[in-house]
């Protein structure tokens, strides 16, 4: 497999597909060891009174077949994608401490009603960091933890996602995203793309990523991720997607969202969607 994360790198290869991940998130990101959870600051809960947050959307339970927002969004939607190594978020600059990643994670939940976690411990070495969703338990994060089967989904939700992404670049099979939608509909598909080429197990890539919107669509998911970390994905699957899915591109400058086509969102990194204090 290609590495999904950072610049693309040479040398890439199925065989070892997590060591090129952290070679390459290290070069993007300028990364060590990860954080500790423990000792880092905990996010307070919100007021009971407090009003709903923009765009938020009522949850259900794990196992349902109730869809979790309409597919309609407005032109300049924005899915701001937080990254995170065990107890700490990264950013261009390298490692924020917990601590200093609260605030602003407030901040874009309220601004835009939700964000994508992007675990990569879970996504490099199949360990997410499912402490971490606990406490947020509640709030609007869609999140991508690696998920390889079925099964893995549930313990994603059941943690504290309001959605469990299923990014191509860590499942197993298709069948195993059919399971998945057979025990809940709270989940987002995801096409992974490197240099504009489709990242997925053997059976996915013989589908066109245009015939996967379709038929996800056809299966009753109303929402959809496309991503490429240099924003080289294929823009026409924008053009292409079916009607009532949501598709949420990127990455995109948050100066060109603009640019997408009307009613597409765009996937923006998180701190230039919410600029860190320093």
């Amino acid at each position: 497999m290609a590495p999904f994360h950072g610049c693309p790198v040479p040398g890439r290869s199925r065989k070892d597909p997590v060591g090129a991940v952290s070679r390459a998130c290290g070069a993007r990101h300028g990364v060590g060891a990860a954080y500790l959870w423990s000792g880092l600051t905990m996010r307070p809960q919100p007021h009971k009174g407090s009003p709903r947050r923009p765009g938020s959307c009522d949850t259900t339970s794990v196992i349902s077949g109730r869809r979790l927002c309409p597919p309609a969004m407005p032109e300049s939607a924005i899915l701001p994608r937080l990254v995170v190594r065990g107890g700490a978020a990264l950013s261009w600059e390298g490692v924020v401490p917990w601590q200093e990643v609260v605030e602003p994670l407030d901040q874009a939940l309220q601004d835009f009603g939700r964000v994508l976690l992007w675990d990569l411990g879970g996504i490099e070495r199949n360990r997410p960091n499912l402490e971490l969703l606990k406490r947020f338990e509640g709030e609007p994060l869609w999140v991508d933890a690696g998920i390889r089967v079925a099964d893995s989904l549930v313990d994603v939700l059941v943690a504290g996602a309001e959605r469990a992404v299923v990014g191509t670049k860590t499942l197993r099979a298709l069948s195993e995203l059919d399971e998945a939608r057979e025990l809940t509909e709270n989940l987002v598909p995801l096409l992974d793309f490197v240099r504009g080429k489709l990242w997925a197990s053997e059976d996915v890539r013989d589908l066109p990523p245009g015939d996967l919107l379709r038929r996800w669509r056809e299966d009753g998911l109303d929402t959809a991720l496309v991503l490429e970390e240099t924003g080289d994905f294929p823009r026409s699957l924008l053009d292409e997607s079916p009607e009532g899915m949501a598709v949420f591109a990127g990455l995109v400058p948050k100066k060109d969202v603009g640019s997408l086509p009307a009613g597409r969102g765009a996937i923006v990194d998180f701190w230039e969607a919410v600029p860190r204090k320093t």
